[in-house]
């Protein structure tokens, strides 16, 4: 990473960060995501398919690189934040903004669809706005080709990079007031899949919250 000049923080999460950059040598800003290696195989799930997509509203992927301890992302430079952040902050969206937003995102979505991948989750912290307030698709971790089965996929890389597979399978199977019902009895995801939780990401930016919710992920389970 000795090519970059990193600046303030954009996004932090428990396990990421994602700073504003500058490449030495050019007067271009991008962003750079800081990940924690343990999150390699869904880093890896992500350059995969995100590396051949280009949209306007999908966030566009440079490159990637490893050191030590953490695994580097370097990326289209959005300053909006995250859709999460911003209906935090306003507690819900007025209908004008969710019509522009959700443009954005279905058009978004669209092309992926077209491109033949599932985005999978369609949850707030997953779409970035540029300082324009345009919504893109950001985060790729979990998507996959319509006819593969994204646990195979994560279990390839677990194998390639020695991870313990139940473990991590595990931490992903947590599910979200997002997900279909299909993918909570079946485990299945399909381009239907995406509408369902499109439709909980619209519910959420107007109310503030997801439409269906509960104190365990039995509850959420149930309620969907």
């Amino acid at each position: 990473m000795e090519n970059f000049v990193l600046y303030d923080e954009i996004e932090k999460t428990n396990e990421q960060v994602i700073y504003k950059a500058r490449r030495k040598g050019t007067i271009k800003y991008l962003a750079v995501a800081c990940t924690e290696k343990h999150k390699r195989p869904v880093i890896s799930n992500h350059v995969r398919v995100s590396h051949e997509l280009k949209h306007k509203n999908v966030l566009q992927f440079y490159e990637w690189y490893e050191t030590s301890n953490h695994l580097w992302l370097v990326m289209e430079l959005c300053t909006g934040g995250s859709l999460e952040q911003v209906i935090k902050e306003d507690r819900f969206l007025s209908e004008n903004v969710v019509r522009k937003f959700g443009a954005d995102i279905v058009r978004g979505l669209q092309y992926v669809h077209s491109r033949g991948v599932v985005f999978n989750r369609l949850l707030p912290s997953r779409f970035l706005l540029d300082g324009n307030g345009t919504v893109k698709l950001f985060d790729f971790s979990l998507a996959h080709a319509e006819d593969e089965i994204l646990d195979d996929l994560l279990v390839q890389f677990c194998e390639e990079d020695d991870y313990n597979q139940g473990d991590f399978l595990r931490s992903l199977s947590v599910h979200s007031g997002y997900d279909s019902p299909e993918t909570i009895s079946q485990y299945e995801n399909s381009k239907s899949s995406d509408y369902w939780g499109l439709g909980c990401l619209f519910y959420n930016m107007f109310f503030g919250h997801p439409p269906f919710s509960g104190e365990s992920q039995e509850e959420v389970c149930i309620f969907t």
